[in-house]
């Protein structure tokens, strides 16, 4: 390589570097922006894992991935973005089947953005058999023949 060469990969390299030092900070900054605290008071699903009731911080990391910490135990969410009305305050949204409940939408204070929860194999289960269960019936005994 000549010396010419070898400043233009230095240059590249060091635009690089800046360029995901920057894209770092950025989504450290938008994940401390979008961080709150929530109390749940029931254990519930967080894809295939099952969290026990308590205190979650919960942080959208990214336009698809939550991170939840609890006390004992925590785990990542992987999600779509939503549109809706923007909150005065944020929000986590679960769906219940039964005695089981599934997170289903994170929406952070001010946003007009929420993230939806990806369905994960266990909550499309667990809803198939709810609603099979759940299928309204009725039955109804003839007295008479109609005249």
């Amino acid at each position: 390589m000549n010396a010419k060469s070898t400043s233009k990969l230095r240059t590249h390299l060091l635009a690089c570097t800046l360029g995901a030092v920057a894209m770092v900070s950025a989504s450290q900054a938008f994940a401390q922006s979008n961080a709150m605290r929530v109390n749940v008071p029931f254990a519930f699903h967080n894809g295939s894992q099952r969290l026990p009731a308590g205190v979650y911080r919960v942080t959208i990391e990214s336009t698809h991935l939550i991170l939840l910490q609890g006390s004992s135990k925590s785990g990542y969410v992987n999600t779509n973005p939503e549109i809706g009305k923007p909150g005065e305050k944020g929000k986590l949204v679960f769906q219940r089947y039964g005695d089981q409940y599934f997170l289903r939408e994170v929406w952070a204070s001010g946003s007009d953005t929420g993230e939806k929860c990806i369905k994960s194999k266990l909550e499309r289960e667990t809803q198939i058999a709810q609603s099979k269960a759940a299928q309204p019936g009725a039955e109804v005994a003839l007295n008479e023949q109609p005249r």
